[in-house]
């Protein structure tokens, strides 16, 4: 090892750690402060590798190594810190927040407590989801993957120093860096694999999952070893010089340099390297030195676990959104609660094994993940108890069962022992062979119950299908990688078969969230060939050639097909949920009165525009009817998420009961008319 970086206290680390808060701080504040400011992590990870290995790899390490207190160490300085932030965030979370959210935060805090937040993170939420942003804890995926490597570390190198020898360690942690790097850019560099493995490899990993775990973010701390491999260029303090500004500037250059999927983050870890090893000299050293930076450094692992709930929290209660003088307040007391929890809580002094302080200290730090745990798991269920008005009683009921087997109808395999019947259920009560049938995703769900009844009424009987239908042949939409597909050509077959078996079915009318499921569904694919599909026009085309082919194939059966337009969609947050959270923020209710949310006919149309255009294109050529619900649900020119205090959704896309009942009654005689008309 290079001799200048044995030193115990490196003052340009402390600041390459604060270039690390930085950009997470400040992509976190707005994205457009720093593009690719979560970059920092990688800096972070990068870090921690470097003092790890540091400490594990020198001559002598192996001697006298006890496992049980280098776990107390490193337990010590995380799980203080780490207690207070998660007990503060379980207790806000299930006062403020709706039951159906504060189940999945007060689970990452348990899941945390087992140093496992990361694969519940991964397999629960998608990081850029809006509501997902809404998860205080979020961040922790970075914090179990530390505590990983953390008990992961001396079991790769310490048997390897005392049975082997230093290199064989050294070349052990290569081998695995290497393993760990081609697992992290096949699953995030798609286009660089072979078109025939390119789908299985999406369907077992996806990026996401490199995002979160350790087997593909190894390479990024096994790489702060190879700082030492890197030439000290002691007799060259120009040399150094440049090239500790070099990699600093790097650094701060790959958080601007913005791209999914960018290889910025190549150039992050390779200049980190640079500036670990060099940047201690010279005019880098310079500005790492500089006091405000040294001091933001000391904070950076206790500003890091206070930003982002402070974030969440702070536009959680701000109900509108944050500005420049909210982000400045959040900023101020994001540093407040990092340094008063740096003071009291990260700076205790580890104890020592003899007395009865140390021992008190030391349970303390024991009983920290399971009171988390536990704590955790009874605050959830005690939230579930002030449900007021959540999805049960907003979420439409389904509409009765059919008679018939409905897997005999559709020669679909037969349901489970014990499964409901489905795909179909009956509308309407009326004598005599159903007129249409009713199809679509979750959006045909939300109506089908209040269609029943408007069917009653009006005499008319119809099947409802609950099969997942997107007619968009051609095209594959998945809700993740993992997702094998709710549409494929197999399907529409068996659905065109049947209802070329039942001429009395005359039409068929199709509801679902257009916009989303053509252009912003997380993974597509071409069914043909398997071809992933990113590019949103692509998936817009492929999407509307599909629905004309469809609606093309019904209407040579004799069908009208009836494509219904879709409700708006509000912007996140929830209505209901920003109601709820008005409603226990009492200091809000002093300074303001609460202000329903509304969305103009602009607005709304600019938010479906692609799959509207499509929608009234294949209608001015005759090939389907068009029945536009939205309209419904304006009042005075505006959309409402409440009307007359009714909430008309129960999330950000979907009907309440009264929503449902207000889009049908609307419908209904738009649909009567067509039903009625004499087809040609």
């Amino acid at each position: 090892m290079g001799s200048s970086l044995d030193s115990r206290y490196l003052p340009h680390i402390n600041g390459l750690r604060a270039i690390a808060i930085l950009g997470v701080l400040f992509y976190h504040l707005r994205a457009g402060y720093c593009p690719a400011g979560y970059f920092g992590v990688d800096l972070f990870l990068v870090i921690s590798g470097f003092l790890l290995f540091r400490s594990l790899l020198k001559p002598g390490a192996e001697q006298g190594f006890h496992y049980g207190s280098y776990l107390l160490r490193k337990a010590w300085r995380i799980i203080p810190s780490w207690f207070v932030v998660s007990l503060v965030v379980c207790l806000l979370t299930a006062y403020l927040f709706a039951p159906s959210r504060a189940g999945d935060i007060l689970k990452t805090a348990r899941y945390s407590a087992l140093f496992h937040a990361d694969y519940y993170i991964d397999r629960s939420f998608d990081y850029f989801n809006a509501f997902s942003q809404q998860n205080p804890l979020l961040h922790y995926w970075y914090l179990s993957i530390t505590q990983q490597m953390y008990l992961l570390a001396p079991l790769l190198t310490i048997p390897l120093l005392r049975w082997c020898s230093r290199r064989a360690a050294i070349v052990l942690l290569a081998v695995l860096s290497l393993l760990s790097c081609t697992c992290y850019v096949l699953t995030t560099s798609v286009d660089l694999v072979p078109e025939w493995l390119r789908q299985p490899l999406l369907s077992a990993h996806g990026a996401k999952t490199a995002y979160y775990h350790l087997v593909p973010r190894f390479w990024e701390f096994a790489a702060g070893f190879a700082v030492f491999l890197l030439p000290e260029f002691a007799a060259r303090p120009r040399l150094r010089a440049a090239l500790g500004m070099l990699g600093l500037g790097g650094v701060v250059a790959s958080f601007y340099l913005y791209a999914t999927g960018s290889p910025a983050l190549y150039l992050t870890i390779i200049c980190s390297l640079l500036a670990l090893r060099y940047g201690s000299t010279g005019p880098a050293a310079w500005l790492l030195g500089l006091k405000p930076v040294q001091a933001l450094g000391t904070i950076s692992f206790s500003l890091y676990l206070w930003h982002w709930p402070v974030m969440v929290f702070w536009k959680y209660c701000s109900l509108d959104a944050t500005g420049l003088w909210n982000e400045a307040g959040m900023l101020a007391l994001s540093l407040l609660l990092a340094t008063l929890s740096w003071r009291f809580v990260e700076c205790l002094k580890t104890p020592t094994r003899s007395g009865w302080r140390g021992t008190l200290l030391r349970c303390t730090v024991l009983l920290a993940l399971p009171l988390i745990a536990v704590s955790s798991t009874k605050l959830h269920k005690s939230s579930k108890k002030e449900m007021v008005t959540e999805d049960t009683t907003l979420m439409s009921p389904m509409p009765p069962i059919l008679e018939q087997e409905p897997a005999v109808l559709l020669g679909l395999t037969p349901p489970a022992e014990g499964a409901p019947l489905d795909p179909i259920m009956r509308l309407g009560v009326a004598e005599g062979p159903p007129r249409f049938i009713f199809m679509g995703d979750s959006h045909a769900f939300q109506l089908s119950n209040a269609l029943h009844y408007a069917c009653e009424k009006a005499g008319v009987r119809g099947l409802y299908m609950t099969n997942y239908v997107l007619p968009y042949p051609g095209l594959v939409l998945h809700k993740n990688p993992n997702d094998p597909g709710h549409w494929n050509r197999a399907l529409g077959e068996r659905i065109l078969h049947y209802l070329e078996q039942h001429p009395e079915i005359r039409y068929v009318l199709i509801a679902q969230r257009w916009e989303y499921r053509m252009l912003t569904s997380p993974a597509a694919s071409h069914e043909e060939t398997g071809r992933s599909i990113t590019d949103q026009e692509e998936r817009g085309a492929l999407a509307a050639a599909g629905l004309r082919e469809w609606c093309t194939r019904l209407r040579a059966l004799g069908k009208e097909v009836i494509l219904l337009g879709d409700n708006p969609t509000f912007p996140a947050p929830y209505p209901l949920d920003e109601w709820e959270r008005y409603r226990k923020v009492k200091l809000l209710q002093l300074l303001r009165p609460y202000r329903e949310r509304g969305l103009t006919r602009e607005e709304h149309e600019e938010g479906q525009k692609h799959s509207l255009r499509v929608l009234r294109q294949l209608a001015q050529e005759g090939l389907a009817h068009l029945i536009d619900v939205a309209p419904a649900l304006m009042d005075d020119g505006t959309y409402h998420a409440r009307s007359q205090g009714q909430f008309l959704y129960y999330d950000d896309n979907h009907l309440s009961i009264p929503g449902a009942q207000r889009a049908v009654n609307y419908l209904m005689p738009r649909l009567l008319d067509i039903l009625h008309k004499e087809t040609p």
